[in-house]
């Protein structure tokens, strides 16, 4: 009995002694947790156009910043919805879809074990560049509408300073321009307009011409009309010159349209300015009367005198030489009756 009794004491020694060897192999055993079984450990957003439509097919991408071969990817679904399951640490997160960039890349995201990181992206078309210069072939011409269509799609812009330029951004296609300005002759260009996706920009500039006004009229001093008045018509680097006719009758063809100083000059006369607006096609008709600028060209006839002074010596010039001839025969009476008196007899 006491021989059995040993035995069994010493069976269950060695059992105790692997079972201990046992666990203590276990404890060499580093623990390690799988990202899926960490419930909430994730990368989740949304993915909208520029219009905030869902944006399905977008590649979501999650990169670890310490170990790059640690990453995850996915793709937006039809509501435009993504999550992405990965391991706690830092990421840098980006979006990608053909002919298309993102709004943004988020960089050095913590997530931690269970978070719930919310990311979303507005994906953006990747579209061609037009730009071009609207001149009326020397100077710049602003507030042009400049239009690119095709059948699918118009597209609008407007010229600015300091240059006349426009910028249009564009789908890629073949596309017909035009330049239109009230004022103007519209302009289209004779040639499509081509536009490649990741190409350089294109360029087109276009001339326009601006449509003619008409302005006449008839000058006229004290109802006759004035011939050889200058007439000046100026507005910013424009201006136009003309004279009356022999009846006082000016006229200016082909004026652009816009506000014009109208000035009339001719030499003793007083100097009229006006102002006057010109529209498209319009035929104005504008009469002025010119005044006499006595004050600053008075005209000299007689010793210096105008012509009323003038005539008003000769006037007395000519009475005094009355007045001594009738003295000079009332004196040779006196002296000599008898011519007197033959002067009645031969009557």
């Amino acid at each position: 009995m006491l021989g059995q009794s040993s035995k069994d004491m010493c069976k269950f020694f060695v059992t105790l002694l692997v079972l201990s060897l046992v666990l203590c192999t276990f404890g060499l055993i580093p623990a390690q947790v799988d990202a899926e079984s960490v419930l909430g450990t994730s990368i989740d957003g949304k993915v909208v156009n520029e219009t905030g439509e869902a944006f399905p097919g977008v590649e979501i991408y999650a990169v670890n910043v310490t170990n790059p071969n640690i990453f995850s990817s996915g793709l937006s679904d039809a509501s435009g919805n993504y999550s992405l399951t990965v391991n706690p640490g830092i990421y840098n997160v980006t979006a990608t879809y053909l002919n298309y960039t993102a709004n943004v890349s988020y960089l050095n995201v913590t997530v931690g074990t269970g978070d719930m990181v919310i990311l979303n992206f507005t994906m953006n078309e990747v579209l061609c560049t037009l730009i071009g210069y609207v001149t009326n072939g020397t100077q710049p011409v602003y507030g042009v509408t400049v239009t690119l269509t095709n059948l699918e799609r118009t597209y609008t812009a407007l010229t600015v300073t300091p240059f006349g330029q426009y910028t249009i951004n564009a789908k890629p296609g073949i596309y017909t321009i035009k330049a239109e300005k009230i004022g103007y002759w519209a302009n289209q260009s004779d040639y499509p307009v081509t536009l490649v996706r990741f190409a350089e920009h294109e360029r087109v500039d276009l001339n326009i011409t601006e449509q003619p006004a008409k302005l006449s009229g008839h000058v006229v001093y004290q109802g006759d009309g004035l011939k050889g008045v200058s007439v000046r018509l100026i507005s910013g680097s424009i201006s136009l010159n003309t004279v009356s006719d022999e009846n006082g009758n000016y006229t200016f063809d082909e004026v652009p349209v816009g506000t014009y100083t109208l000035t009339f000059n001719k030499d003793t006369y007083l100097e009229i300015s006006q102002t006057v607006t010109l529209s498209v096609y319009e035929e104005e008709v504008l009469d002025v009367e010119m005044e006499y600028d006595s004050e600053n060209n008075t005209q000299t006839y007689l010793f210096g005198f105008d012509l009323a002074h003038s005539l008003m010596i000769v006037g007395l010039i000519i009475s005094l030489v009355l007045l001594i001839v009738a003295l000079f025969f009332s004196m040779k009476v006196r002296k000599k009756p008898e011519i007197l008196k033959e002067d009645k007899d031969s009557d």
